[in-house]
């Protein structure tokens, strides 16, 4: 009985290993492209310097997480990023019973984004509503500019992770 145990577990380890069991060791981001230019968001809100913060955290997120570089000249990169800020939704989660003062809240970011590969005019990636959300509480010193870096933050990497490839 233990041999036929060993035997039927070598035998589904050889089957595994022969069907890949989904693991690969290939890159995540499409090896055709080596650049990307990211021009500032385009905002139809009013609040100051957002489209410039989103912009320089995908900047970033793109510079750490993907082997594509950054570049500030559109005619030199191999595809372009660009997008556009649609809302920026702040909500008070609970506020103080005394003082009506917000106590939490919520930062949602809501933008769209397209992909574009400047070689081809192919749309590798794109979404017409993408969106993320921050929180912060008085409590522990956060406000509403902590919540908004970190919904600008959390998006950015949203939109990072749709420029991986397809599985």
């Amino acid at each position: 009985m233990n041999l036929a145990h060993r035997s039927l577990g070598a035998l589904a380890l050889a089957a595994c290993l022969a069907a890949g069991c989904g693991y690969t060791t290939a890159s995540l981001y499409r090896s055709d492209v080596h650049s990307v230019a990211v021009p500032i968001f385009a905002s139809r809100e009013y609040r100051r310097e957002l489209e410039f913060d989103l912009t320089r955290q995908i900047t970033k997120t793109i510079e750490t997480r993907t082997p594509y570089k950054v570049v500030q000249d559109r005619s030199r990169a191999d595809t372009e990023l660009r997008g556009e800020i649609l809302q920026l939704q702040t909500p008070v989660i609970s506020e103080d019973l005394d003082t009506a003062q917000p106590i939490d809240i919520q930062v949602t970011l809501i933008c769209w984004f397209e992909w574009k590969d400047l070689r081809t005019g192919e749309i590798l990636a794109a979404s017409k509503q993408i969106s993320a959300s921050g929180t912060a509480a008085r409590a522990v010193g956060e406000n509403l500019d902590s919540a908004t870096s970190d919904a600008t933050r959390r998006l950015a990497e949203l939109i990072v992770e749709a420029m991986e490839k397809e599985w």
